[in-house]
Protein backbone atom coordinates (compact mmCIF):
# COMPACT_ATOMS: atom_id res chain seq x y z
CA UNK A 1 0.00 0.00 0.00
CA UNK A 2 1.05 3.34 -0.79
CA UNK A 3 1.79 6.23 2.02
CA UNK A 4 -1.02 7.53 3.28
CA UNK A 5 -0.46 10.70 1.62
CA UNK A 6 0.92 9.91 -1.30
CA UNK A 7 -1.12 10.99 -5.00
CA UNK A 8 0.60 9.05 -7.19
CA UNK A 9 0.23 5.73 -5.71
CA UNK A 10 0.55 1.76 -6.47
CA UNK A 11 -1.52 -0.25 -3.96
CA UNK A 12 -1.84 -3.93 -3.92
CA UNK A 13 -5.19 -5.50 -3.47
CA UNK A 14 -7.10 -8.72 -3.27
CA UNK A 15 -8.73 -9.65 -6.49
CA UNK A 16 -11.60 -12.40 -5.73
CA UNK A 17 -12.82 -12.80 -8.90
CA UNK A 18 -9.24 -14.22 -10.07
CA UNK A 19 -9.05 -17.03 -7.44
CA UNK A 20 -8.58 -20.24 -8.61
CA UNK A 21 -7.69 -19.06 -11.95
CA UNK A 22 -7.06 -22.22 -14.26
CA UNK A 23 -3.45 -20.14 -15.23
CA UNK A 24 -2.71 -19.42 -11.28
CA UNK A 25 -1.61 -16.39 -12.45
CA UNK A 26 -1.49 -13.89 -9.51
CA UNK A 27 -4.54 -13.11 -7.08
CA UNK A 28 -3.47 -10.06 -5.78
CA UNK A 29 -2.52 -7.76 -8.39
CA UNK A 30 -0.87 -3.92 -7.90
CA UNK A 31 -3.27 -1.03 -9.09
CA UNK A 32 -1.82 2.46 -10.24
CA UNK A 33 -3.54 5.32 -9.07
CA UNK A 34 -3.32 9.15 -9.38
CA UNK A 35 -5.32 11.88 -7.06
CA UNK A 36 -5.89 14.94 -8.30
CA UNK A 37 -4.18 17.98 -7.10
CA UNK A 38 -6.01 19.04 -3.73
CA UNK A 39 -7.36 15.77 -2.89
CA UNK A 40 -5.76 15.80 0.80
CA UNK A 41 -6.56 19.28 1.27
CA UNK A 42 -10.36 18.99 0.71
CA UNK A 43 -11.72 16.46 2.70
CA UNK A 44 -15.29 16.60 1.48
CA UNK A 45 -14.71 16.48 -2.01
CA UNK A 46 -15.57 13.67 -4.47
CA UNK A 47 -14.33 13.34 -7.67
CA UNK A 48 -15.32 11.06 -10.93
CA UNK A 49 -13.22 8.39 -12.18
CA UNK A 50 -11.49 7.75 -14.96
CA UNK A 51 -10.21 3.62 -15.59
CA UNK A 52 -7.53 3.23 -18.29
CA UNK A 53 -6.66 -0.66 -19.76
CA UNK A 54 -3.54 -0.92 -20.83
CA UNK A 55 -2.46 -2.70 -23.71
CA UNK A 56 -0.95 -5.93 -24.63
CA UNK A 57 2.73 -7.07 -23.22
CA UNK A 58 1.94 -4.50 -20.41
CA UNK A 59 1.54 -5.79 -16.22
CA UNK A 60 2.20 -4.30 -12.94
CA UNK A 61 5.84 -3.64 -14.27
CA UNK A 62 4.81 -1.24 -17.02
CA UNK A 63 2.20 1.38 -16.33
CA UNK A 64 1.29 3.25 -19.37
CA UNK A 65 0.99 6.57 -17.49
CA UNK A 66 3.26 7.03 -14.53
CA UNK A 67 5.70 10.08 -13.11
CA UNK A 68 8.35 11.38 -14.84
CA UNK A 69 11.24 9.49 -12.27
CA UNK A 70 9.69 6.80 -12.76
CA UNK A 71 12.62 3.94 -13.34
CA UNK A 72 9.90 1.56 -15.22
CA UNK A 73 9.28 3.98 -18.11
CA UNK A 74 7.82 2.66 -21.18
CA UNK A 75 11.27 3.00 -23.29
CA UNK A 76 14.76 2.87 -21.77
CA UNK A 77 16.14 5.21 -23.40
CA UNK A 78 19.30 3.81 -22.20
CA UNK A 79 19.51 1.30 -24.77
CA UNK A 80 18.10 2.99 -27.72
CA UNK A 81 20.84 5.27 -29.84
CA UNK A 82 20.64 9.07 -29.40
CA UNK A 83 20.35 9.63 -33.39
CA UNK A 84 17.01 7.24 -32.96
CA UNK A 85 15.81 8.96 -29.61
CA UNK A 86 16.22 12.14 -31.90
CA UNK A 87 13.03 10.86 -33.58
CA UNK A 88 11.40 10.26 -31.22
CA UNK A 89 9.01 12.87 -29.84
CA UNK A 90 9.23 12.46 -26.23
CA UNK A 91 6.58 15.58 -25.73
CA UNK A 92 3.83 13.09 -26.51
CA UNK A 93 4.36 11.14 -23.33
CA UNK A 94 1.85 12.00 -20.49
CA UNK A 95 3.05 11.77 -16.89
CA UNK A 96 1.49 12.43 -13.76
CA UNK A 97 3.32 15.68 -13.39
CA UNK A 98 1.32 17.12 -16.51
CA UNK A 99 -1.85 15.86 -15.47
CA UNK A 100 -0.92 17.88 -12.46
CA UNK A 101 -0.09 21.06 -14.20
CA UNK A 102 -3.30 20.97 -16.61
CA UNK A 103 -5.05 20.13 -13.19
CA UNK A 104 -4.04 23.34 -11.49
CA UNK A 105 -3.76 25.46 -14.20
CA UNK A 106 -7.68 24.96 -14.90
CA UNK A 107 -7.42 23.53 -18.59
CA UNK A 108 -8.67 20.12 -16.68
CA UNK A 109 -10.96 19.52 -13.90
CA UNK A 110 -9.84 17.19 -11.19
CA UNK A 111 -10.18 13.76 -11.60
CA UNK A 112 -8.97 9.90 -10.33
CA UNK A 113 -7.24 8.47 -12.97
CA UNK A 114 -6.69 4.31 -12.46
CA UNK A 115 -4.78 1.80 -14.04
CA UNK A 116 -4.86 -1.87 -13.56
CA UNK A 117 -3.05 -4.93 -13.62
CA UNK A 118 -4.70 -7.40 -16.45
CA UNK A 119 -1.59 -9.33 -17.67
CA UNK A 120 -1.57 -13.50 -17.07
CA UNK A 121 1.64 -12.82 -15.95
CA UNK A 122 2.79 -15.68 -18.39
CA UNK A 123 5.66 -15.02 -20.52
CA UNK A 124 5.50 -14.90 -24.09
CA UNK A 125 6.60 -17.27 -27.02
CA UNK A 126 10.14 -17.62 -27.28
CA UNK A 127 11.18 -15.33 -24.09
CA UNK A 128 10.53 -12.01 -25.73
CA UNK A 129 11.53 -9.18 -23.92
CA UNK A 130 11.22 -5.23 -23.92
CA UNK A 131 13.80 -2.48 -24.22
CA UNK A 132 14.50 -2.82 -20.55
CA UNK A 133 15.63 -6.38 -20.58
CA UNK A 134 11.78 -7.35 -18.96
CA UNK A 135 9.98 -10.34 -19.84
CA UNK A 136 7.10 -9.25 -22.24
CA UNK A 137 3.72 -11.01 -20.47
CA UNK A 138 0.42 -12.54 -21.98
CA UNK A 139 -2.70 -10.33 -21.97
CA UNK A 140 -5.93 -10.90 -20.63
CA UNK A 141 -8.11 -9.21 -23.12
CA UNK A 142 -10.11 -8.17 -19.83
CA UNK A 143 -12.52 -11.55 -20.42
CA UNK A 144 -13.93 -14.02 -18.46
CA UNK A 145 -12.28 -17.30 -19.84
CA UNK A 146 -12.82 -20.94 -18.39
CA UNK A 147 -9.15 -21.26 -19.20
CA UNK A 148 -7.59 -18.01 -18.07
CA UNK A 149 -9.83 -16.53 -15.42
CA UNK A 150 -12.59 -13.93 -15.05
CA UNK A 151 -10.72 -11.05 -16.14
CA UNK A 152 -13.83 -9.12 -16.93
CA UNK A 153 -15.19 -9.65 -13.46
CA UNK A 154 -11.77 -8.53 -12.10
CA UNK A 155 -12.12 -5.19 -13.45
CA UNK A 156 -15.63 -4.45 -12.60
CA UNK A 157 -15.84 -5.83 -10.01
CA UNK A 158 -13.07 -6.27 -7.62
CA UNK A 159 -11.02 -3.07 -9.33
CA UNK A 160 -14.41 -0.67 -8.95
CA UNK A 161 -15.23 -1.38 -6.04
CA UNK A 162 -11.92 -1.41 -4.48
CA UNK A 163 -11.18 2.29 -5.90
CA UNK A 164 -14.52 3.19 -4.81
CA UNK A 165 -14.62 2.16 -1.14
CA UNK A 166 -10.72 3.48 -0.46
CA UNK A 167 -10.81 6.80 -2.53
CA UNK A 168 -13.45 9.43 -2.64
CA UNK A 169 -15.00 8.87 -5.93
CA UNK A 170 -18.53 10.33 -7.32
CA UNK A 171 -19.42 5.89 -7.39
CA UNK A 172 -22.19 6.35 -10.01
CA UNK A 173 -22.02 5.59 -13.70
CA UNK A 174 -22.38 9.41 -14.25
CA UNK A 175 -18.77 10.17 -12.88
CA UNK A 176 -17.59 7.06 -14.46
CA UNK A 177 -15.25 6.50 -17.44
CA UNK A 178 -12.84 3.65 -19.30
CA UNK A 179 -10.01 4.67 -21.80
CA UNK A 180 -7.86 1.66 -23.23
CA UNK A 181 -5.09 1.67 -25.98
CA UNK A 182 -4.94 -1.23 -28.39
CA UNK A 183 -5.63 -4.63 -26.15
CA UNK A 184 -6.97 -1.99 -23.66
CA UNK A 185 -9.19 -0.55 -26.43
CA UNK A 186 -10.60 -3.47 -26.92
CA UNK A 187 -10.95 -4.44 -23.13
CA UNK A 188 -12.89 -0.46 -23.08
CA UNK A 189 -15.13 -1.45 -25.86
CA UNK A 190 -16.14 -4.89 -24.45
CA UNK A 191 -16.50 -4.23 -20.75
CA UNK A 192 -19.26 -1.08 -21.72
CA UNK A 193 -21.14 -3.50 -24.00
CA UNK A 194 -21.25 -6.54 -21.56
CA UNK A 195 -21.47 -3.66 -18.41
CA UNK A 196 -23.37 -0.89 -19.81
CA UNK A 197 -24.79 0.67 -16.68
CA UNK A 198 -21.17 1.25 -15.34
CA UNK A 199 -19.94 3.98 -17.82
CA UNK A 200 -20.53 6.92 -19.07
CA UNK A 201 -17.87 7.35 -22.03
CA UNK A 202 -15.56 4.69 -23.58
CA UNK A 203 -12.75 6.06 -25.34
CA UNK A 204 -10.95 3.04 -27.65
CA UNK A 205 -7.56 4.16 -28.24
CA UNK A 206 -6.55 1.51 -31.65
CA UNK A 207 -8.65 -1.06 -30.40
CA UNK A 208 -7.42 -4.53 -30.56
CA UNK A 209 -10.63 -6.08 -32.10
CA UNK A 210 -9.03 -9.14 -33.96
CA UNK A 211 -12.10 -11.06 -34.90
CA UNK A 212 -11.91 -14.40 -36.88
CA UNK A 213 -9.75 -15.75 -39.24
CA UNK A 214 -9.23 -11.63 -40.47
CA UNK A 215 -5.73 -10.76 -39.16
CA UNK A 216 -4.21 -14.22 -38.85
CA UNK A 217 -1.57 -13.39 -41.87
CA UNK A 218 -0.89 -10.20 -40.38
CA UNK A 219 2.64 -9.43 -41.11
CA UNK A 220 3.47 -7.34 -37.78
CA UNK A 221 6.70 -4.68 -38.78
CA UNK A 222 7.32 -2.29 -36.49
CA UNK A 223 10.08 0.71 -37.41
CA UNK A 224 11.38 1.46 -34.32
CA UNK A 225 12.76 -2.08 -34.05
CA UNK A 226 13.81 -1.74 -37.56
CA UNK A 227 16.12 1.33 -36.95
CA UNK A 228 17.65 -0.27 -33.49
CA UNK A 229 18.36 -3.72 -35.24
CA UNK A 230 17.72 -4.15 -38.34
CA UNK A 231 15.27 -5.08 -41.11
CA UNK A 232 16.56 -9.48 -40.78
CA UNK A 233 15.74 -8.84 -36.56
CA UNK A 234 12.87 -6.76 -36.44
CA UNK A 235 10.96 -9.05 -38.96
CA UNK A 236 11.77 -12.12 -36.89
CA UNK A 237 10.85 -9.56 -33.83
CA UNK A 238 7.86 -9.01 -35.43
CA UNK A 239 6.67 -12.72 -36.35
CA UNK A 240 7.10 -13.84 -32.98
CA UNK A 241 5.23 -11.39 -31.76
CA UNK A 242 2.28 -11.70 -33.55
CA UNK A 243 2.46 -15.15 -32.98
CA UNK A 244 2.09 -14.81 -29.72
CA UNK A 245 -0.84 -12.57 -29.62
CA UNK A 246 -2.45 -15.26 -31.83
CA UNK A 247 -1.34 -17.78 -29.55
CA UNK A 248 -2.99 -15.97 -26.36
CA UNK A 249 -6.13 -15.64 -28.44
CA UNK A 250 -6.27 -19.86 -28.72
CA UNK A 251 -4.99 -19.71 -24.97
CA UNK A 252 -8.08 -17.72 -23.94
CA UNK A 253 -10.72 -18.70 -26.46
CA UNK A 254 -10.52 -22.08 -27.92
CA UNK A 255 -7.28 -23.98 -25.49
CA UNK A 256 -9.89 -26.73 -25.81
CA UNK A 257 -10.17 -26.82 -29.63
CA UNK A 258 -7.29 -24.10 -30.68
CA UNK A 259 -7.33 -22.67 -33.84
CA UNK A 260 -3.83 -21.83 -35.31
CA UNK A 261 -2.91 -25.62 -34.83
CA UNK A 262 -5.80 -25.98 -37.18
CA UNK A 263 -4.64 -24.26 -40.32
CA UNK A 264 -3.90 -25.91 -43.68
CA UNK A 265 -2.27 -24.69 -46.27
CA UNK A 266 -1.60 -25.21 -49.99
CA UNK A 267 1.97 -25.41 -51.80
CA UNK A 268 1.67 -21.47 -51.91
CA UNK A 269 0.69 -20.82 -48.56
CA UNK A 270 -2.36 -19.63 -48.84
CA UNK A 271 -4.90 -20.97 -46.10
CA UNK A 272 -7.28 -23.57 -47.14
CA UNK A 273 -9.05 -25.28 -44.35
CA UNK A 274 -8.79 -24.58 -40.47
CA UNK A 275 -11.21 -25.13 -37.35
CA UNK A 276 -14.38 -23.38 -37.59
CA UNK A 277 -15.35 -24.31 -34.44
CA UNK A 278 -12.50 -22.70 -33.16
CA UNK A 279 -13.53 -19.41 -35.09
CA UNK A 280 -16.78 -19.31 -33.81
CA UNK A 281 -15.47 -18.74 -30.41
CA UNK A 282 -13.15 -16.41 -31.63
CA UNK A 283 -15.96 -14.38 -33.03
CA UNK A 284 -18.16 -15.08 -30.27
CA UNK A 285 -15.82 -12.02 -28.62
CA UNK A 286 -15.85 -9.59 -31.73
CA UNK A 287 -17.38 -6.02 -30.99
CA UNK A 288 -18.95 -5.93 -33.77
CA UNK A 289 -21.16 -9.19 -33.73
CA UNK A 290 -21.65 -8.17 -29.85
CA UNK A 291 -23.00 -4.70 -31.13
CA UNK A 292 -24.97 -6.26 -34.14
CA UNK A 293 -26.91 -8.38 -31.87
CA UNK A 294 -27.38 -5.61 -29.25
CA UNK A 295 -27.84 -2.41 -30.91
CA UNK A 296 -29.64 -0.83 -28.65
CA UNK A 297 -26.60 -1.15 -25.50
CA UNK A 298 -24.32 1.49 -26.82
CA UNK A 299 -27.01 4.29 -27.41
CA UNK A 300 -26.55 7.19 -24.94
CA UNK A 301 -22.90 5.70 -24.15
CA UNK A 302 -20.36 8.61 -25.19
CA UNK A 303 -18.02 6.55 -27.43
CA UNK A 304 -14.45 7.60 -29.03
CA UNK A 305 -12.89 5.82 -31.27
CA UNK A 306 -9.79 6.73 -32.87
CA UNK A 307 -6.37 5.40 -34.60
CA UNK A 308 -3.54 6.00 -36.97
CA UNK A 309 -3.36 5.95 -40.41
CA UNK A 310 -0.52 3.92 -40.59
CA UNK A 311 -1.28 1.58 -37.34
CA UNK A 312 1.68 -1.31 -38.03
CA UNK A 313 -0.70 -3.95 -35.90
CA UNK A 314 -3.16 -3.50 -39.09
CA UNK A 315 -5.85 -1.52 -36.48
CA UNK A 316 -7.19 0.76 -38.70
CA UNK A 317 -8.76 -0.85 -40.71
CA UNK A 318 -10.52 -2.74 -37.42
CA UNK A 319 -11.10 0.86 -36.37
CA UNK A 320 -12.89 1.79 -39.41
CA UNK A 321 -14.92 -1.45 -39.25
CA UNK A 322 -16.10 -0.37 -35.98
CA UNK A 323 -17.11 2.88 -37.26
CA UNK A 324 -19.22 1.51 -40.41
CA UNK A 325 -21.00 -1.00 -37.93
CA UNK A 326 -21.79 1.70 -35.51
CA UNK A 327 -23.27 3.87 -38.44
CA UNK A 328 -24.97 1.06 -39.55
CA UNK A 329 -27.13 0.97 -36.35
CA UNK A 330 -27.13 4.67 -36.00
CA UNK A 331 -25.29 4.89 -32.78
CA UNK A 332 -23.51 8.29 -32.01
CA UNK A 333 -19.91 8.48 -31.86
CA UNK A 334 -16.50 10.52 -32.42
CA UNK A 335 -14.76 8.80 -34.50
CA UNK A 336 -11.35 9.48 -36.45
CA UNK A 337 -8.46 8.12 -38.35
CA UNK A 338 -5.70 10.41 -38.08
CA UNK A 339 -1.82 10.94 -39.58
CA UNK A 340 0.94 11.47 -36.33
CA UNK A 341 3.93 12.03 -38.35
CA UNK A 342 6.41 12.19 -35.09
CA UNK A 343 4.73 8.96 -34.61
CA UNK A 344 6.45 7.23 -37.58
CA UNK A 345 8.58 4.73 -35.48
CA UNK A 346 5.94 3.05 -34.10
CA UNK A 347 2.19 4.69 -35.35
CA UNK A 348 0.77 2.33 -32.51
CA UNK A 349 2.46 2.89 -29.38
CA UNK A 350 3.45 6.78 -29.99
CA UNK A 351 0.27 7.06 -31.71
CA UNK A 352 -1.70 5.84 -28.70
CA UNK A 353 0.54 7.97 -26.59
CA UNK A 354 -0.22 10.99 -28.51
CA UNK A 355 -4.33 10.53 -27.94
CA UNK A 356 -4.36 9.73 -24.29
CA UNK A 357 -4.77 13.38 -23.23
CA UNK A 358 -7.73 13.56 -26.12
CA UNK A 359 -9.07 10.73 -24.51
CA UNK A 360 -8.78 12.30 -21.33
CA UNK A 361 -10.61 15.41 -22.47
CA UNK A 362 -13.20 13.06 -24.10
CA UNK A 363 -14.44 11.71 -20.99
CA UNK A 364 -14.19 15.02 -18.96
CA UNK A 365 -16.37 16.81 -20.91
CA UNK A 366 -19.11 14.24 -20.43
CA UNK A 367 -18.79 14.56 -16.56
Amino acid sequence: MSSPNERYRIDNFHAKSLENNPLNSPVDRDINIYLPPGYFEDKDKRFPVIYFLHGYSLNNRMWTITWQDDENQFLNLKVIPPKIIEKIDLEQALYFEKLDELIKSGELDPFIFVQPDASLHLPQLSGRKDLRGNPFTKGSFFINSPYSGNYMDYIIYDVIDYIDNHYRTIPDRAHRAIVGGSMGGYGALYLSLIHPNKFNSVVALSPANLGGMKKVDWKLRIPLYEEIFGTKMSNKIGDMAWADILDTYDLILSRDCPLIPSIKRDNNGKIVDYSKEAENKWIKFDVNEIIRKNPDILKGLNILLNCEINDEFGLTDVTEQLHETLLELDIDHDYEIYSEPKAALSPHIFGIASKISTGIRFCLKYF
